[in-house]
């Protein structure tokens, strides 16, 4: 019969110097380091704190936490799992303001070797990964009650010949977002065309396109010299001593992130 343990799991901000992120900071680079090298082969060499850090802290967002927003606020989290004291599994997440979205998850290897009972069942890799996803999908639950606009839950990249990622595709409902006119459709149906081919548009409509990839080059918001103003107005104030024509480079930023963004936040003008 297995051994009764004691579990728990909780999130902590991505906030580097902060006491809670540091007090734990050394069990989550040495589990990072023999995962990586247990599950993905990686030397030793590289999986050093420094790439630790700069694959899973260094978060583009920063911690962000209005009145009306939710307990924990939003930003990059480690959702941490322990055992008996022990950190045993660590899910790195962005919590936005509509979304959860899972960026990467590690666990100890030697969880292959538990017994039933012991952490809900933890053991192989697939049963850690549901586990986990579940986890998740029940803290964007638990949100979505503080926050009605936080709806969605996003598992990330799902690579159909990857068996790794073969569990991501047994929720329902999932979808995936077709890669050409990214709109959302159900995972059941995507998987039946991947079957038969690596690449596939899901969108059946020959005349769907995305709209949002429609560029107005002078919509864009810049910020250039510390002022934010579109695109239009930097080029007419910057016209007399600019020496590189950028507007390809832009050009593309916006096709990148799509119109609706490109009109909400500022690409950074030197």
């Amino acid at each position: 019969m297995p051994v009764a343990s004691s579990q728990r799991w909780g999130l902590v901000l991505l906030k580097v110097g902060s006491p809670e992120f540091m007090v734990s900071l050394a069990d989550s680079q040495a589990l990072f380091a023999k995962y990586q090298m247990a599950i993905h082969n990686e030397p030793p060499e590289q999986c050093n704190p420094r790439t630790f850090y700069e694959f899973l802290v260094d978060s583009p967002l920063e911690p962000w936490h209005p009145r009306d927003g939710l307990p924990q606020g939003y930003g990059s989290f480690h959702q941490q799992y322990w055992m008996d004291g022990r950190l045993i599994a660590v899910g790195v997440i962005d919590i936005l303001p509509r979304c959860v979205s899972s960026v990467y998850f590690y666990y100890d290897p030697e969880l292959g070797q538990l017994s039933l009972g012991t952490y809900a069942s933890l053991r192989h890799a697939s049963c850690i990964s549901t586990v986990v996803c579940f986890r998740e999908i029940c803290l964007t639950r638990s949100l979505h009650g503080h926050s009605s606009v936080l709806q969605y839950y996003y598992m990330g990249f799902y690579i159909h010949t990857c068996p790794k990622m073969r569990y991501k595709a047994s929720y329902s409902p999932s979808f995936l977002l077709c890669p050409e006119v990214y709109t959302w459709h159900p995972v059941n149906e995507c998987k039946i065309r991947l079957d038969q081919n690596k690449y596939c548009r899901f969108n059946d409509d020959p005349n769907a396109r995305d709209k949002d990839g429609d560029v107005v080059l002078n919509d864009v918001l810049v910020l250039s010299h510390q002022r934010a103003m579109s695109y239009c107005i930097y080029v007419a104030m910057d016209r007399m001593d600019r020496n590189v024509d950028d507007a390809e480079e832009v050009m593309q930023y916006a096709r990148l992130v799509g119109m609706k963004c490109a009109r909400r936040m500022f690409l950074v003008r030197t």
